[in-house]
Order: C-alpha cells, then sequence, then structure tokens
C-alpha cells in the first residue's frame, strides 16, 4: 500500500518535469509557432533531439502544403549558444509530412579552390539545398545558383591541373 501511495506522488511530478524539459528545450525567437500544428511542434522537437549538444532556437517558422496535400514546414535554427544569436549562424530548415527527418542546410561559401577529392562532399552538400528548393523553402533557383558557382570553381581546377 505505502508502495502504490508513493508511486501515485511521483508518477504525476516525473510527468510534470518531462514536459518542462521538452519545452525548455525548443526556444523560438519570434512569434511564428505561435499556432503550430502537431506535425511543426514534432518537427521542432525532432531537430532538437538531432542536435542534443546545442540549445537549438529557432525563428521564421512558415507552412504550406506540398502538391500531394501534405504540410511543409520551412524555418531557421540556430545552434549558437548565445541568447540572440548572430544572423550568420540561422541554417536554413524544411520537412515534408511524408519525410522522415527535416532537412538541414549550413550556407557555407565554396572555396575558391577546391581538390578533386573534395568535390563529392561539396555536391552532397548542395543535395540538401536541393531538397530545401524542391519543398519550396529557399527561393526557386538557388541550387541552381549553387551549382553553377560549384562548377566554375572545378572548372578552375580542372583548367589549373592540365597546366
Amino acid at each position: 500500500m505505502k508502495r502504490f501511495f508513493a508511486l501515485c506522488i511521483l508518477l504525476p511530478s516525473l510527468g510534470s518535469v518531462a514536459v518542462h524539459h521538452t519545452a525548455a528545450a525548443q526556444t523560438m525567437l519570434d512569434n511564428s509557432a505561435q499556432k503550430a500544428s502537431p506535425f511543426v511542434k514534432e518537427t521542432l522537437k525532432s531537430l532538437t533531439t538531432r542536435f542534443p549538444s546545442a540549445h537549438p532556437k529557432f525563428r521564421k517558422l512558415s507552412v504550406h502544403t506540398n502538391s500531394d496535400k501534405k504540410q511543409v514546414v520551412c524555418g531557421q535554427v540556430s545552434l549558437s549558444e548565445n541568447k540572440t544569436p548572430a544572423e550568420d549562424s540561422f541554417l536554413s530548415f524544411g520537412a515534408s509530412e511524408d519525410s522522415e527527418q527535416p532537412v538541414v542546410y549550413e550556407a557555407r561559401p565554396i572555396p575558391s579552390t577546391l581538390d578533386s577529392r573534395e568535390a563529392n562532399q561539396w555536391i552532397n552538400h548542395g543535395a540538401d539545398l536541393e531538397e530545401l528548393e524542391e519543398l519550396g523553402c529557399v527561393p526557386e533557383g538557388s541550387y541552381r545558383q549553387y551549382g553553377d558557382s560549384l562548377n566554375k570553381v572545378l572548372q578552375e581546377h580542372k583548367i589549373n591541373t592540365t597546366r
């Protein structure tokens, strides 16, 4: 009987601790998630657990539907430890209801020279941008612009190598 009584007291308090922890892990820097759907909340939670060592801060959330009538959420996330993160610390992200994981793209400038062994890494990096463009989270043509810049650097490397 004492064990049952102790469980009745402990279980509700454990539940409130878990709820409090989840709510504290997702920081919104603007009011863009004020009336977020369960899908949006689940996406934010997924991103929070994806970066466990950081305390992600979200902003500029927007939701629209794709051609399959599925919800798509787009926004920006910062992994900076600062209370007010710098503008350049934000990464674009997007997710669709029918996707497994949100796509996160870190906009990094392409170096002026690339080793041929690094080319695949930069091509794969661009794939995230392409997916965000397909989701409607970045302006149309962003991936093409990225690809053109990357091709220019790779072409320059090829010309310098053959001389």
